[in-house]
Formats: structure tokens, sequence, C-alpha cells
């Protein structure tokens, strides 16, 4: 297109330009801005080849822009800001202008464009608020086009020169000859200029000709400012035409001056034109001089009485000072080698002039309209004296004298910054010369900082260094108040010393005779009391400038200057510190900026890493700090934050400021030679997120995705997660209640806002949860049982389990016990039913997305027991169940809250669905559902509850059931009650397609539910379970073939109606596959029970039956269905192959399945397992591997002999079970004799041993004896008896010896062997008898 047609490529770009700028698209975002830039450099590139169109184009929309009208404070500061795209896009195409360019374009320029740049030239309106910029850059781009379009400028001042010439009145119009002030002029221009003022001076008027005086001194700056090199050359070679042009202008002006305000108005100009005549300067030195010069040095020695106080004029003198400084600096431009005779001329009028303009007892001063002359002024005079001698530094020490005025102070920061700024000629010294004075400037600018700090009743606390407690410099401190002038004034001197570091940085840290403590201490004085400019939000310059000149010092360079005798430990103490305010500040919302200042800290960080790089063998050095420490948490934190921002550009910032973490921590872990996590645990997500940083053209809702995803990935909790958490959680809470509360108040950017934060809390609860929680066991309760089993969760998650959403974020116990994830996740389940007029819907939906879409899998456990113990109070209370609006939108809301949760496969997800079983909630939302009427919003809800459960469905392999089967079993038995509920009876055609969609989803689930479940009944065993189950499956088959039947009738009557019926039939046609699924599934799990049932299908009359039945039979073929169920001894196979599973053993001996069930099963049923394993075991001729492996176990996690074989644990259990069945007849027969010969003992014999015991008349010897003889009838008994011991018992002993003797005495040494196997004897015994005596004391024959 560019090749063919360029004319109409370029317009293009130039519509393209016009349509984006602000006062067309209103407020400008990074996104325009970025886009308005590309457009302008696009035209810049093409005013190279296609100048005139550019131009052209550029003038045309200049010209409507400015005619546009305009309302508003907003409207007229985006035509501002297009004003200045505009002009400046001119400046730079007029810069970029080919030499050799047609007249035709000249033609067009002064025809076009050159009155519109006048028309911002002569409109100045003084103290506007954006006029001194517009006039700046008019005056830009009139500079720019003065360079190859000369002639057209100065023929417009010619022009009006020739007007004024002949004009009569006295208020005559000069803006065109003050165009002299802004074009561009060489050594020739100034001469043509001069020359043309020589023809038509003497006939002016006299505003016009002050016009002239006056522009003509500017245009000579101009010369020389940018063509310093003709103008030294001038003083090496003098022209003779630029010599007598000025002579002759000079001798205008002398007549012109006849009066004392005249002589003050034109002096200026006449020394100016004197400089102009370096052989004429050269020859009035002399002291006699021709006629013709006479004037000249007439001249001079008025102008040194004049600043010498002897004019007789004040205004004279002022004048003479005027004068004499635009000498000085004009001298300053001549290279002293020249030898020339200005050298003598500015030495005999400097002393004077720098009495005159830096006396502190005594300040220039013109008026109060002319402050800021009188401030150049001095500047320039002071620049010009440093040029001329550095070394003369006595109106240095006045300026930076603290009893000086202000504007002193002003003048001396100001004038070292033009130093610093402007150096570019070979013989300006530099300014380094002033090096020596950085403490006083330290100073000054600690002191100003304070001043304005107390002005504003806020005062800036200098922060000393945290490592090196050096002194700490002071400011003076006045009682008296300052005034509003001060303040500003202040402000000014504050603003320009804080751009004097930017420019120099090594002027403000030279520290030549400090000691290390106390350099340290000086710098961090410096660099803190920047950063406390930085959130100045009423001063917005400031604080930028402040910006940038902590970015200056925080330069590789510059930190080496912070202390050289330790920068390496230097820097981890100051920057730690400017990073942690910074920071703070941020965290806070404390500044307006703070998109931007995040921008500038993303280039602190990335300066901080190059000096880290550069000194990488060192980099750890003194970093182990605490400030270290909390500045980084805080870094992290603040990040951390701004990714809910809803400013996009802000999020994309902070996003590419992990990378610089990252950076930091590489370089860090190479100088510790640890790895990078050690330093930065969450390192491999950051660089996701820095990775990801790029996406300009992402929306903002895409974006946030991207964020809360990586977010959820974040593994390792961290102080600075942690806290950013906490603070994102208080300020969700306040600005969550000032949306309820404050609706009207609370802008898109606010509300947007806010559902950043939610989500960004749900997405990063995961991590603050393994910090903060710490819940105890697991504890397991089968949710199928009573109403009373189904209040406590499968997995106890803390104490705040059982809050109830519905009625406020409370818990039943004390909030403080709380942990804030679950405070929160309270406060998200009572906002799902928020009921507010007006932002109601808004924020149940936005919660209901993000709980289902972005939830930490973390959480789930956490949520899956506050939504269960929730629903289920719906149950709790005695009566109906509370029916009302709030409990059915919440019961929606979970619906869609768990089909997202599953439907979602979030990574990590499947770790920890598991973890919390579902089952009583899904039946309380069945139960809850099912009572609802089949009202429209009824079936729609059914309809969403059936997809949850086939989504629940496909996940079950991560979920966790207790009692899967009936649990099953049970969903079925609902579900298939809203089969053909309603659509038979619905007369409306909308709600018969909403009953068909229920059937629909209703089957589906069935369908997803019936795959290999074998049918439960409720109640049955035996024969009667195998009849129940009959009956069940029979039931189920019937309403699968009535609704096959239903589907058909209506398809038959549905065949000729079209149209409208269409999507109908194509209802019914999925609903019927899905109901040979249902079938297929139900006769493939249960064929022993109803193949009988189905068989005769196959014979029924009606085709469409049989045909329905051989689908169905086809359909369990495929799946591969064993038909060994069939046979009689179907339950004594089962039985048998659960046997051989359960006993099955390894290669070694071992018993998985076995040791598997002792590990799952809870200690309240080990009583059963026991008895269970026991008759397996011993069924099998197994008894003594399970023994083996059972005392094995219990010793090898045993602590030590004292907690052995405990009587709650399973190995002592089945020990007591075993002599309970084996050992019965032979405990009866060996202690029943025994026992009823103690019982009918005498009653004046006892066996008491204890003394205090003793009752009246026994002896404790007598007793003794007693005892002993007793106890050897019992022990002669019982070793007696060995012969009749049983041999299952036999095992139980040598098993029970052998496992505590070779796993305890393989870890002892020798002596502690001998020990050992006697207290292994002694238990051995201990443990036989106490399980003899178990069985015995419960024996009820023995009781009797």
């Amino acid at each position: 297109m560019a090749a063919h047609k360029p004319v109409e490529w370029v317009q293009a770009v130039i519509t393209r330009f016009d349509e984006q700028l602000p006062i067309k698209v209103g407020h400008q975002n990074t996104h325009t801005k970025i886009s308005t830039e590309h457009n302008k450099e696009c035209l810049i590139n093409i005013s190279k080849y296609k100048f005139s169109l550019v131009i052209s184009g550029l003038t045309t929309i200049l010209k409507n822009v400015n005619n546009m009208r305009i309302f508003g404070e907003a409207s007229e500061k985006n035509l501002y800001l297009s004003q200045l795209i505009i002009l400046d896009t001119l400046e730079k195409c007029l810069a970029g202008q080919s030499k050799d360019s047609l007249r035709l374009d000249e033609t067009m320029l002064v025809k076009q464009l050159l009155p519109e740049i006048c028309h911002f030239i002569h409109t100045y309106r003084e103290g506007h608020q954006h006029a001194a910029e517009l006039r700046a850059s008019a005056s830009a781009v009139l500079f720019s086009l003065s360079c190859n379009n000369f002639n057209a400028v100065f023929s417009r001042i010619s022009t009006r020169l020739q007007e004024l010439t002949v004009c009569l009145e006295d208020n005559v119009d000069v803006h065109d000859i003050e165009l002299m002030q802004y074009i561009n002029v060489d050594c020739s221009k100034l001469k043509r200029l001069l020359q043309e003022t020589v023809l038509k001076f003497k006939t002016l008027k006299k505003p016009a000709q002050l016009a002239v005086i006056n522009s003509l001194e500017k245009a000579f700056w101009n010369w020389v400012e940018n063509y310093p090199d003709e103008f030294t050359m001038l003083y090496q070679r003098p022209q003779a035409d630029m010599a007598e042009a000025a002579e002759k202008l000079f001798d205008l002006v002398d007549s012109f001056a006849e009066s004392a305000k005249r002589k003050a108005a034109v002096w200026p100009l006449q020394i100016i034109l004197l400089i102009l005549c370096p052989e004429i300067t050269h020859t009035i030195s002399k002291d006699t001089v021709e006629d013709s010069k006479a004037n000249k040095k007439l001249f001079l020695d008025s102008l040194r009485k004049a600043l010498a106080g002897q004019g007789g004029s004040k205004q004279l003198m002022e004048s003479s000072a005027i004068a004499c400084v635009k000498l000085c600096k004009a001298s300053t431009y001549i290279n002293w080698e020249d030898h020339s005779t200005i050298f003598l001329l500015v030495q005999s009028i400097v002393m004077d002039l720098k009495a005159l303009l830096f006396n502190p007892a005594k300040p220039f001063w013109r008026g109060a309209g002319s402050q800021n002359a009188d401030i150049e002024l001095m500047m320039d005079c002071f620049v010009s004296c440093f040029r001329i001698n550095p070394h003369n530094n006595q109106h240095f020490k006045v300026c930076l004298a603290s009893s000086s005025p202000s504007t002193f102070h002003f003048v001396l920061v100001n004038s070292l910054h033009r130093i610093i700024t402007n150096s570019h000629l070979d013989w300006w010294p530099k300014i380094d010369a002033v090096y020596c004075y950085s403490g006083e400037l330290r100073f000054m600018f600690s002191d100003t900082l304070n001043r304005v700090a107390q002005s504003t009743h806020a005062p800036l606390r200098m922060t000393p260094s945290l490592t090196f407690k050096g002194k700490v410099t002071t400011s003076l401190k006045f009682k008296e108040k300052t005034t509003e002038l001060d303040t500003r004034s202040y402000k000014c001197l504050l603003l320009a010393l804080v751009k004097l570091i930017h420019a120099d940085p090594k002027l403000m840290l030279h520290n030549p005779v400090k000691q290390p403590p106390e350099m340290q201490s000086s710098t961090a004085e410096l660099i803190i009391g920047l950063v406390h400019l930085v959130p100045l939000t009423n001063t917005t310059q400031l604080s930028q400038e402040a910006m940038e000149a902590l970015l200056v010092l925080h330069q590789p360079d510059s930190i080496e200057q912070w202390n050289p005798d330790a920068p390496i430990e230097t820097f981890w103490d100051i920057s730690s510190q400017v990073l942690f305010l910074i920071c703070r500040k941020l965290i806070g919302q404390q500044m307006v900026n703070g998109t931007e200042v995040l921008k500038w800290l993303r280039e602190i960080l990335i300066c901080r890493n190059k000096f880290l790089l550069k000194n990488k063998e060192c980099a750890t050095m003194g970093g182990g700090i605490p400030i270290c420490r909390q500045a980084q948490t805080k870094l992290e934190v603040c990040l951390y934050m701004f990714l809910w921002s809803p400013d996009t550009e802000a999020v994309l910032v902070a996003m590419s400021c992990f990378r610089h973490l990252c950076e930091e921590a590489d370089i860090r872990s190479a100088a510790d030679e640890v790895s990078v996590q050690t330093i930065l645990p969450n390192y491999a997500t950051f660089s996701e997120l820095a990775s990801i940083s790029n996406m300009m053209g992402t929306g903002r809702s895409t974006l946030q995705k991207r964020v809360m995803a990586l977010l959820r990935r974040i593994e390792h909790p961290t102080p600075g997660n942690i806290e950013a958490w906490e603070d994102t959680y208080a300020k969700w809470d306040q600005a969550t209640k000032q949306i309820l509360n404050f609706p009207k108040n609370k802008a898109d950017d606010g509300q947007q806002e806010w559902i950043n934060m939610t989500g960004f809390l749900c997405a990063l609860g995961g991590v603050c949860l393994q910090q903060r929680s710490t819940p105890g066991p697991a504890t397991y309760s089968p949710p199928m049982g009573s109403m009373n089993e189904r209040k406590h969760s499968m997995i106890s998650m803390g104490p705040c389990e059982l809050s109830n959403p519905l009625a406020s974020a409370s818990c039943s116990s004390s909030a403080s016990s709380e942990t804030p994830v679950s405070r929160f996740i309270d406060r998200l389940l009572s906002l799902l039913v928020c009921g507010h007029d007006r932002v109601g819907l808004h924020v149940r939906t936005n919660v209901k997305d993000l709980l289902g879409m972005e939830l930490s899998p973390a959480l789930y456990p956490m949520l899956f027991n506050k939504l269960r113990n929730s629903i289920g109070k719906f149950f709790d209370t005695q009566g109906p169940v509370p029916i009302n609006d709030t409990n059915t939108q919440f019961v929606e809301q979970t619906i869609a809250i768990m089909k997202n949760l599953l439907d979602n496969h979030t990574e990590g997800s499947s770790e920890h669905l598991g973890q919390a079983s579902i089952e009583t909630m899904m039946l309380n939302l069945v139960r809850y559902v099912r009572i609802l009427g089949n009202m429209v919003h009824a079936i729609q809800i059914k309809t969403k509850l059936c997809q949850l459960v086939e989504v629940m469905m496909e996940r079950r392999d991560d979920l966790s059931f207790c009692q899967e089967m009936k649990f099953r079993n049970k969903m079925v038995e609902y579900l298939t009650d809203w089969v053909m509920g309603t659509s038979n009876q619905a007369a409306d055609d909308d709600i018969k397609c909403l009953t068909r969609d229920l059937d629909q989803a209703s089957m589906e689930a069935v369908v997803s539910l019936l795959a290999g479940l074998p049918l439960q009944p409720e109640e049955g065993d035996g024969v009667e379970l195998m009849e129940a189950k009959s009956q069940l499956f029979l039931k189920y088959f019937t309403l699968f073939m009535n609704l096959l039947n239903d589907c058909s009738e209506v398809e038959d009557e549905g065949q000729a109606v079209s149209g409208c019926k269409r999507g109908m039939s194509r209802r019914l046609a999925s609903l019927r596959h899905c109901t040979v699924l249902a079938m297929s599934n139900l006769l493939n799990a249960n064929v022993d029970s109803g193949l009988m049932h189905s068989i005769g299908l196959g014979y029924h009359k009606d085709l469409q039956t049989r045909a329905t039945f051989m689908e169905v039979l086809t359909k369990i073929l495929q799946q591969g269905t064993e038909f060994d169920t069939l046979a009689e001894t179907v339950l004594a196979d089962r039985f048998e192959r659960l046997v051989e599973l359960v006993t099955m053993m390894g290669d070694q001996g071992e018993l998985p399945i076995a040791m598997a069930l002792a590990n799952v099963v809870p200690g309240s049923q080990w009583d059963e397992l026991a008895r269970v394993l026991v008759t397996l075991f011993d069924s099998r001729h197994l008894l003594y591997q399970l023994l083996w492996n059972m005392f094995s176990k219990e010793v090898e996690l045993a602590d030590s002999m004292q907690t052995l074989f405990r009587g709650n644990s399973l190995a002592s259990k089945i020990m007591t079970f075993c002599f309970k069945v084996y050992g019965a007849a032979y405990l009866q027969k060996l202690l029943e004799p025994l026992l009823k010969g103690v019982i009918s003992t005498p009653e004046h014999i006892s066996f008491e041993v204890d003394s205090t015991r003793l009752e009246q008349g026994e002896n404790l010897e007598d007793n003794q004896r007693n005892l002993l003889q007793i106890t050897e009838c019992f022990f002669h008994a019982i070793i007696g008896s060995s012969s009749e011991f049983p041999p299952q018992l036999r095992s139980v002993c040598h098993c029970l010896y052998q496992a505590t003797c070779h796993s305890l005495l393989n870890k002892a040494t020798v002596k502690e062997k001998k020990e050992n196997k006697t207290s292994i004897w002694i238990l051995h015994i201990c443990m036989i008898h106490l399980s003899q005596l178990t069985f015995l004391i419960n024996d009820n024959d023995l009781n009797s």
C-alpha cells in the first residue's frame, strides 16, 4: 500500500494520530500513551520522506484542536495535553527536515503553520496553568522552523518593522518583533537582524523600539548558546560588517537613551553591542580615544560608576548590574588564551558586581514583580564568576552561610546545577572544584527538609544507619512560625537541592575526612531524607525528582561512594532501609502515584542487582542484618498486594519485579553456595510470574486469572506471603463493609479491586493455611448414620468448622481461636446469600465464581466441611425442614460452587479433594432440593444438582467415600424419584422442556451412579436380602422401561409436528440413549438378581420392547459382564475369595491386607477386628503368621519395654481373644477349684499384707504366710497343667517370646541383654496371665 498509494497511507497514519489525542479519547492510560507515542514516532520518521504531507496534516490537526470548544477542567487538561503532543511532534519533524526542501514547503509553512505557532506565543497569559509550557513548546517549534526556513520568519519580522515605521498610533502590536527571541540565529542571521534594525530603528515608536531592544538582546544569547564556536571565532577573527552594524545600532540606541529611565532600558543591549565589536573594545580601553568612540568609553565609565553606587539613580545601578552580568557571562564564552581586552574589563567590575548582588545585609531586589529575574541574574553572575575564577570562593561562603537569605541558597544550588548540566566548553571548570563544600550542602539539605516538614506539621525524621550509630547531623531549630511564603521558598529550595543530587550525586556523597561510621551515617541521612519525599502527594514534582535522585544514587558507581571503606555492608544497610520505607508506604496505599513509584522501585531493584553482580564474590557480606530480612519481607508483601490492583499496568509491573527478586536470589545463592530456594523459597513461581509480565495486550480479567492460577501454585509459606494475605484480608474486610454500606460511593475500580482482592485471598489462602492452622488428627465418622453422626466432618479441620455462614461469620467457639483463613471462608459463605438491593447480585455472583474457580485446593477440605455443616443445620431442628428463599439460594450457590470445583481440574486438586468426605453434604442437598416442589426454579435447581452428581462421579477416584456403595444407592433412590415426576402433567411447553431437561440430567447422573453398583436394599439378609434386592431391581427396571415407552409415545405424537418440536425430539433421543445406558449398567452390576426380571423382555410381544432389551443385552456383553454370579454358591464363593484376599501372605511372610486393616481401622473397632482376624487366620492354619506380624509390629513401634502391649493395642486385643476362644475350658478347669477354695476360706484367715489396712486381731506375719501358701498352690497348679495347655495358646506364648526377645535384644548391649531377658520373661508371664484373668473375670458362670 505504501509503495502504490503513499498519500493515502500517510493520511491514514495522520488520521490515527488525530483520533488518539487526549481531546478525542479522554483520559489516557498506559496503553493509549504508548500507542500515541508510537504514532508520533511513525509521523516523525515519515516526515523525512513526505515532509510536506506530514506538516500539512499536523497543521490542520492543530487548527482544529485550537478551534474546539471545551467545558470543564478535565477537557481543558486534555486540550492542553493534545496541543503539547502536536507541538512536540511538529518540533521533531521540523528538526529532522532536510536542507534541500522545495520552496513549496516554505510557502506552505509560512501560510499555514507560522500563524498557528505565533498564536501560542502571542496569547501567553501570565499565571495560566499551562500557558508557560505551551509557549515553551511553541517556541521550540518556531526555533526548529527557523533553522531551514529563516527567510519566512525574517520576512514576517521585517514586514512588521516596516509597518511600524509608518504607524502613527502609540499602542502598537509588537508581537511579531518579539519573534526574534525564539528563532534560530547564527552569525549571519544575527547580522541580518542587526542591519534590518539599524535601517528602521530611528523611525519606530518608543514601544516598538523597546521591543526591538529587548528582543535583540535575547537573539544574541540564542546565537551565543547555540553557536558558541562562532562567538569564540569572532574574537579570533573579528568581522568588520558585524562590528559596523553593532556600532551603528549602539549609536542609535545611545541617542535614544536621553533619560535615566531610557538608559536603564538600553544599557544591557549596549554592552552586548559593544561585545560584538572586539576591536572597539580594545580601542576604548586606552586613555585617549577618537571622538567617534568617545560615547562608548563614556558608556563604560557610567556603567562602572552606577555599579559602584555613584550613578545617582537606583534604576541605573540595577541596569548596570544587569549589563555587567551580561558582560561577565559573555566573557566566559571567550577562550582565555585569546588574551582579549574584555577580560580586563570584567576584572575591573567583578568585585563591585559581587558586592552588589551577594550582600546578605542588603539583598539585591528590584521589586515584587522581578523576583524571578533577580534570581536568574544572580545565577548568571554566580556561574560566570565560577567559570572566570573557580577558586575565588567568597560568594560561595556567603551563599552557604545559614544566616544568609533563602534566596542566596536557592541561587547557589541552581547555579551549581547549571554548572553540572551545562559545561560543554573545554575551558569551563568542572564541578569537582566545589566538592569540598559537600558537607555544607548536606547540612543545607537536611535543614531545608526539616523546615519543610515543620511547616507541613509532618516532621520527616532523619533515620540514621541501623548498623553504625554514627553522629547524625541535626537541623537548626526555629521557634518562630514560618509563613506561607517561607514554606514555598523552602520547598523550591528543597526541589533545587534534590535536582542537584540528581545531577551529580558525588557532590553530596563526598566525605574526604570522615570516619567510616560517620560517612555511612551521613549517607544514610541523605538517602533516607530523599525517601521521605517520595510519598508526598501535594508536591508531585518534588516526589518525582526525589525518585530520580535516589535512582542515580543507586547506580553501582554511586553506591561505592556511600562508604568506600565498606561498600557492601553499607549497601545492604542503607538500600534495605530504602526498600523497607518505600514498600511500607506502598502497602499502606499512601501514594496517589503508586504505579509510577512501583516502576521506579523496579529500576532500583535493577540497580541493586547490577551492583551485586559487580561484587558477586562478596555479595552477601553484611547481608544478614535484620533490616535486610525485613526489607525482603516488605518487598514481597508490596509486590503481592499490587497483584490485585485494578490497574492492569500496576499488576504487570509488580509481576516484572519478581524477576529481579529471583536475580538477586541467584546472585546471593552463588556467593554463599547454597540452594536458591533457601533464599527465595517460592523461586519457581516468582519466575513464572515474571515470565508473563509482558502481557500488555491482555484484558484485566484474563490477567487476573493467570495471576491467581500462579498464586495457587505457591507452596511455601513465608513471612511475606503470610503478611500480604493478612493485610489484604484486612483491606478486603473494610472494602466489603464499604460496598455493602455505601454502594453509591464505590466506583467501578473500587468494585473491581474488591473482586481482585477476593480472588487473591482465595488463591493464596492455601499456603497461609499451612502456616497458621494446626489441625488435630483426622477423625472419621460414617456420614450415612443417624442425624447426630452426620453433624460432624469426616476430617476435623479446626475449631470453627461448625460455623454457619448464613447467620454470621462468627463461630460457636471464640473468634480468637479461629484462623484468619477460616474467618474469610465464613465471610464468603455469608456473602453467597447477600440480599443487598443494589450490589447483592454482583456480590453473590462474584463470590460464587471465585470460590468455584479460584480457590486454592488446600482450602477444599475446609470449604467442604463448612458447606456441609451449614446445610446440615437445615436438618438439625425438630419438625419440617425450613424452606425459605435464603436457604434455597444458599443451596443453589453451593451446587454451583461444587460443580465448578469438581469441573475445574486445578493443579493439586486431586491431592486435596479426598481429604474431606462430601457424602453427607450431597445427601442433604438432595434431601433439601427434593422437597422444593415442581416450580420452574425448583426444576432448574434439581437439574443443576443432577449435573453436579454426574461431575462428582467423574472425579470419583479423587474423592473419598466412607460408605460409597450405600451412598450411591441412596443417591439413585432419590434421583430416580425425579424421573417422569412432572413431565406428563405439565401443560406449558416451556415447563415441558424444563422437565425433560430434568429427566435427561437425572438419567445421566443415574447412569454414572449405577456403573458397577451392586444394589443394597435398606433391610433384609440371607434369602430376604436377595428378595429385597430383586424387588429393588424390578422397581428401577420398570421405571426405565416406562421412561422408554414414554419417549416412544411422545416421538410418535410429534412426528406430524415440525419446527418447534424438533428440539424436543432431539432431547428425547438423547434421553432414550441415557435410559438404555442406565438399564445396561443396572443389569451389568446386578445380573444375579436382575436377569430373571429382564430376560422375559426378549420375548415381549412389542417389537420396540424386544429391540430395547437386545440393545441392553448387547451393551452388557460388550462391557464384559461375568455371569458366574448366577450360580447357587455365589455367596459362598464370594466369601471364600474375600477370605483368601484378607489372609494373603507375601514371599517374606508378610500379611499386606491384614496389616493395612490394622493401620486404617479406628481403635474403637479393634475388638471386632481382632475377632475377625483370629477366626479367619485360624481357619487357614495361619494363626502363627498373624501373631508374628502383629507382635513384631507392636515391638517395633514401642518406645520402651514399659509401653509394650498396652491393653488398648491391637496386639493385646488379639491375644485376649485367643485366650478367650481357645483357653476357656482350660482356664475354667484349672482355676475354678482354686478360686472356689479361696472364696470358701474361713473368715479368720486373711491375705491382707498392707499394714495400714489390717483389721483388729489380724497379724501381718500370719497374713504373709497365708498369701505365700495360696500363691504356691496357684503356681504349682499352673505349672502342673502344662500338658493340658491348648496348642493355639502355646503358639501365642512362643510367638510372644520370640518377637520380644529378637526385637529388643538385637538392639541391646551385652549387659542390657542379661537384664532384658529377665524383664522379658516377667513381661511374658504377666501378659499371659493378664489375658487369662481378663477372660476369667468376665466369665458369667464364675461370677454367679
